[in-house]
């Protein structure tokens, strides 16, 4: 017979008798033995007996170690008079002869006990029916100093993402008040070495900040390396540390460690030490320490998160901006901006809407860019420019002899992209037999060549674009419902430039950028007048005629085509300022006259030391 002793504070002793092949301890009020300990776990251990007749302690999920003799165990043969630490629990196994000591059953110890309204009111823990006395009071008013403590470092960490050393201020605040701590650091993970960085140091021995501390390296890589917890009542006589040099050495004492972790990786340590005194750290400072760096790893993590994706959306931004040329602040675009950032990553397939000019395929290729096909070909067909005799084979390929002048076989567009992106410009002029030899290779990722009979494999992401209404042309059965619902996936419409005049002139601008030039109001107004059905193309041919065909670094609204100008609204208002409609005639007249000076004087009725004014606080130049 076996039977387990449960050792309590206040020196009372319960007997709890094994005579099953098994008993389970957990906070759980259905185990075996219940013990209301908020260090405990639901489910915490087990002991099982095995089939030589002795017994075994299993861990079965405690978010606290379960210790034998001292000693962190997963599992553990137990022998007579092994002592058992669960949380605050004490119990000592025994084998021996136990009657002259009151004892309860294995499943009777919930009998004795009472149940109190947790915190939440929902749930129930269990308390031994023995009064508290003044240590359980002590005790009860720590932990709660814990609770709140950790209450308030979680509202605190999670609230400060943008700023993941904040936390570490933080951590170093948090463990210095609760912990009878002399010195401590945190160390991060460098992420490209792996190796330690010592970010925070603090010691209350001296009066201005140490750079560094000198602590065992052991127990740090101990720590890093196995992803464990570790307290230190005395270093220099644990058995595990006292042969460490640096222990000795730096004359450490106790010592508590715990790793700083994020989805399984270690991304630093919390470090703490008291070199003075020894036992300084109770299992209960461990718990502590554990739970703060639980909260910390993970606040950590999603510090580094949100400063990753912040850089991400900095880069994307650049990108379609910078290297693509898609311009435009307007909320419109902005709309444009976030559904391409959110759709690159993917190989869902894109269908892009809007007029003719409004960048179309500059969005396509931004889209491939930045998806992990950039590497890969991007391959562009206008479906509008191709017959439609030609049309399959431009796509598809040919073999050899397939139709007169094919004298040898020929890739298609889809093969010519394979494992990269293909965009189908204008796919609402291609045939319905075209159609439907699309959407086979959409759904089997397989194409025939014309005049061949086997298949070919292709791994391609299809981006298509129309500015005509595909919905009406289903509905007209011009174009197949089936490829339709197929492209159709994710849908980005491009606004029409006249959806987003605040984004015109700047657009203006940089067509006009590095060309030593620059629009006059009133050019400004016609170009901010004009309804633009070319869009941004229509816009850029108007910009680059205009440098053309105009004879001064400003550009007039002279300069503009014939039909933008007999299209204009009325440009000169009651709002103009005087300056801006000097300006203008001003440098029209220096025009006219071809920068004769003081014929222009004589034409404008001022005197050339006036003109000569005009003209440098205009910033005019020839």
């Amino acid at each position: 017979m076996a039977y387990l002793i449960l050792q309590r504070e206040n020196n009372q002793t319960k007997i709890i008798q094994i005579s099953g092949p098994s008993v389970t301890i957990g906070r759980n009020p259905a185990h075996d033995v219940a013990l209301a300990d908020p260090f405990l776990s639901r489910d915490h251990a087990k002991i099982l007996m095995l089939k030589d007749g002795t017994f075994e302690i299993q861990d079965i999920g405690a978010k606290s170690p379960v210790r034998v003799n001292g000693k962190i165990i997963s599992k553990h043969k137990l022998r007579d008079g092994d002592k058992i630490v669960l949380g605050h629990a004490e119990l000592i196994f025994r084998t021996e002869d136990t009657t002259h000591v009151e004892f309860l059953s294995a499943g009777e110890m919930s009998q004795e006990a009472v149940e109190v309204t947790s915190l939440d009111a929902q749930k129930t823990v269990s308390f031994l029916t023995s009064d508290l006395d003044s240590k359980d009071l002590v005790s009860l008013n720590k932990d709660h100093q814990r609770l709140m403590l950790l209450y308030e470092f979680g509202k605190t960490v999670n609230s400060h993402l943008e700023d993941p050393f904040f936390l570490l201020d933080e951590i170093m605040n948090t463990a210095f008040k609760m912990l009878n701590a002399e010195r401590g650091f945190i160390a991060l993970v460098e992420e490209k070495t792996g190796k330690l960085t010592c970010e925070i140091v603090r010691d209350v021995t001296v009066d201005q900040e140490p750079e560094k501390l000198e602590v065992s390296r052991t127990i740090i890589h101990k720590v890093v390396n196995e992803r464990v917890s570790i307290m230190t009542i005395n270093a220099k006589k644990d058995s595990e540390f006292r042969e460490v040099k640096s222990v000795q050495e730096y004359n450490i004492r106790s010592a508590i460690c715990s790793p700083l972790l994020f989805r399984g990786e270690v991304l630093g340590v919390v470090y703490l030490d008291n070199r003075a005194t020894a036992g300084s750290f109770s299992q209960e400072d461990l718990m502590f320490m554990m739970a703060m760096c639980h909260q910390a790893g993970i606040a950590m993590g999603n510090a580094y998160l949100h400063r990753h994706v912040a850089q991400e959306n900095e880069r994307l931004g650049k990108a379609l901006k910078t290297e693509y040329k898609i311009l435009g602040d307007s909320p419109q675009m902005k709309d444009v901006f976030k559904a391409m950032k959110k759709v690159a990553p993917s190989d869902i397939t894109v269908l892009l809407e809007g007029e003719t000019g409004t960048g179309k395929e500059l969005v396509a290729r931004a889209i491939h860019s930045l998806s992990p096909r950039n590497e890969q070909n991007f391959i562009a067909v206008n479906c509008a420019a191709i017959p439609k005799e030609l049309i399959e084979s431009e796509l598809f390929g040919h073999e050899k002899g397939a139709f007169t002048g094919a004298t040898s076989a020929r890739q298609g567009k889809f093969q010519m992209a394979h494992n990269g992106t293909i965009f189908l410009d204008e796919i609402g002029d291609m045939s319905q037999d075209t159609q439907a030899k699309v959407l086979r290779i959409l759904d089997q990722k397989e194409l025939q060549r014309v005049g061949g009979s086997s298949t070919i494999k292709v791994d391609v992401r299809v981006i298509a674009a129309t500015n005509k209404d595909l919905r009406k042309a289903v509905e007209d059965r011009n174009f197949r419902e089936d490829l339709f619902y197929r492209l159709n996936v994710v849908s980005i419409k491009l606004p029409a430039l006249r959806e987003r005049k605040s984004d015109i002139l700047s657009l203006a601008d940089y067509f006009i950028a590095g060309r030593a030039k620059k629009i006059s109001s009133q050019a400004q107004k016609l170009l901010l007048s004009h309804e633009w059905p070319g869009n941004v193309r229509e816009l850029k041919n108007c910009i680059d005629r205009a440098i053309v065909m105009g004879s001064g670094e400003i550009i007039l609204p002279e300069d503009f085509p014939h039909h933008l100008r007999l299209g204009k609204q009325e440009i000169s208002s009651p709002l103009e300022s005087l300056d801006r409609l000097e300006e203008d005639h001003v440098v029209r007249v220096l025009r006219h006259t071809t920068w004769h000076k003081s014929e222009a004087a004589k034409i404008l009725g001022i005197t050339r030391q006036t003109l000569d004014n005009k003209i440098e606080k205009y910033n005019i130049h020839k």
